[in-house]
């Protein structure tokens, strides 16, 4: 009777081990094979894949307007119709290639006295393209201007206006003061191709924004 009650008691055991052992062993089905780099249970994550790859650029700042004063030189003789000029300025890079615009008014100079005098003005209004090179903490900016110069001739007895085509290489020097704010200077060999060509070199300080 005893033997038989011992053989009992271990067959039970026997099963209740080899049941926990079967158990332990099952996969959840709903809550996935927890693995040794799963990071819920303490081991490494997978670092990598998509989810750590570079945003992209996101700094590039295409557009720039600005503001523009400084001063033209007249080539020729008599009256300086350039002299200080003002004016605007925007445009667009693809790349390293510039494309804009700009506007400039000339307050010109005036000869003579009394009803004698006269005062010759210019005011352009033309596009630009160049190419930026970085030079390491500043971009040299060759290029090329065309458009519209109308020069004005005003005094007691006439006053006229003619607009002619120019023609103004030159270059920029462009410094960056922050992320979003530049500075800089430009030099320009204007050419008016008028009946009598009229020649200049226009010298500029600039400012403005990139977006």
């Amino acid at each position: 009777m005893r033997t038989r009650w011992t053989s009992v008691l271990m067959a039970s055991l026997i099963i209740g081990l080899t049941s926990t052992a079967i158990a332990q062993d099952e996969i959840d089905p709903e809550g996935g094979d927890l693995g040794e780099g799963d990071p819920a249970i303490g081991g490494e994550a997978e670092v990598g894949g998509d989810d750590m790859a570079p945003a992209g650029d996101g700094g590039d700042k295409p557009i720039s307007v600005g503001l523009l004063l400084g001063y033209g030189i007249s080539l020729e003789d008599g009256g300086n119709p350039w002299g200080l000029g003002f004016g605007l300025r925007g445009g667009y890079n693809i790349d390293a290639i510039y494309l804009g615009a700009r506007f400039v008014y000339y307050l010109g100079d005036s000869e003579g006295e009394g009803p004698a005098e006269v005062t010759v003005n210019v005011w352009e209004l033309g596009i630009e393209g160049g190419y930026d090179v970085d030079v390491g903490g500043a971009v040299i900016r060759p290029g090329l201007g065309l458009g519209i110069a109308n020069y004005s001739v005003d005094s007691s007895v006439i006053s006229a206006s003619e607009s002619e085509f120019f023609v103004a290489p030159g270059v920029s020097l462009l410094f960056d003061v922050s992320e979003n704010i530049f500075i800089g200077a430009d030099a320009r060999f204007k050419i008016v191709l008028a009946d009598e060509t009229l020649k200049a070199i226009t010298l500029f300080a600039n400012g403005g924004m990139r977006f």
